[in-house]
């Protein structure tokens, strides 16, 4: 009767593939919560790129950076990353702790409210379209979608200044819509998956 793997070794035995697979990448351990779901994820900083999918048990993202990452000074063993993944728990090199959780329910408002500027041409003026879940999904996608037009129309998506010359408030937010759409198209692994609100 065979034993069955437990611990590291059970992780090991499902470790998911990079994101990026040319070579093993030089990061760190960064983390988001999702539904009240902590999310860990694999990051190259010199590359500004997410690696990982989104993993939701520490010790398999320890496994995972183990496997497929290293420091400027080598690789280090499942310990040392474990170490790495909890310390994500507390801080981030990315963002403030208060930028790094969402819920599905703010991101549908998103989307539920981009759909009706662009119907109605009226600015809303608590639109809130967070910059670092859009660098994230810019990131995971290797920068295939940047999110330009979003930047220059947050403003007049809020209702804070007037559309530039020859664009409208409608044609704004379906532009925003669209590069949603292409970011969430675009992202590796399951990152769409986990932030499934935005997908309309």
């Amino acid at each position: 009767m065979n034993a069955t793997p437990d611990g590291g070794d059970a992780a090991a035995t499902r470790i998911p593939a990079p994101l990026v697979r040319d070579y093993r990448h030089i990061g760190g351990i960064e983390s988001i919560e999702v539904d009240g779901t902590r999310y860990f994820f694999g990051y190259d900083f010199s590359e500004d790129l997410v690696v990982s999918p989104l993993i939701s048990d520490n010790e398999l993202m320890s496994v995972f950076a183990e496997t497929h990452m290293e420091q400027r000074d080598g690789r280090h063993d499942r310990k040392y990353w474990r170490e790495l993944v909890d310390g994500s728990l507390e801080s981030s090199e990315l963002a403030e702790p208060e930028s790094c959780s969402f819920e599905s329910e703010q991101l549908r408002s998103i989307i539920t409210s981009l759909e009706k500027i662009a119907e109605t041409g009226v600015p809303a003026p608590d639109f809130i379209y967070p910059y670092h879940l859009r660098f994230l999904l810019s990131s995971a996608g290797q920068w295939k979608e940047q999110f330009t037009a979003t930047a220059e129309g947050i403003r007049a998506i809020k209702g804070t200044e007037s559309p530039s010359e020859g664009n409208t408030l409608e044609q704004i937010a379906r532009d925003v819509l669209r590069e949603t759409r292409n970011a969430m198209s675009a992202a590796g692994g399951n990152w769409a998956e986990v932030f499934d609100g935005l997908a309309r």
